[in-house]
């Protein structure tokens, strides 16, 4: 018996999948908070992107004389959104157009465009309170 246990101690056959099964858990969580901080990163940019896309879009039709109203504005944005290369999830997204009067600026029309996106949590097993990320910007166009 003695000699089979001191056969034990010295075999090290089984300490490289010991020392795995103690850090795979490890490597694998940080693989997924690396994957998960990279998608929030990629929404991040696509709100940002999204809000500037909204500003071009309603000078470009006041520009054109086409006056548009604040829900005609919302509408673009949604469809924006979803569509290429923004790909975000249209339930997820809140768009809210207000405009501001009176305009500090003569002879324009401001508007206050607030984004909100409530980011999808790719752990669904644990119960992490939703992180939204929330973008706004004012928007002037010619009256």
């Amino acid at each position: 018996m003695t000699r089979f246990l001191q056969r034990l101690s010295r075999n090290e056959r089984g300490a490289s999948v010991i020392e795995f099964a103690l850090l795979a858990p490890v490597f694998i969580g940080l693989m997924i908070g690396v994957v998960e901080v990279g998608l929030y990163m990629q929404n991040y940019n696509a709100v940002r992107s999204l809000g500037t896309d909204a500003a071009r879009f309603a000078a470009v039709e006041y520009q054109k004389n086409n006056k548009i109203s604040e829900t005609t504005l919302e509408e673009n944005i949604r469809t924006l959104a979803i569509a290429s290369p923004y790909q975000l999830n249209g339930s997820r997204l809140t768009v809210e157009v207000d405009e501001i009067t009176p305009s500090p600026v003569n002879g324009a029309r401001q508007f206050e465009l607030n984004l909100t996106y409530e980011l999808a949590d790719i752990m669904a097993g644990l119960t992490i309170d939703n992180i939204s990320l929330t973008y706004s910007r004012q928007i002037f166009v010619l009256a």
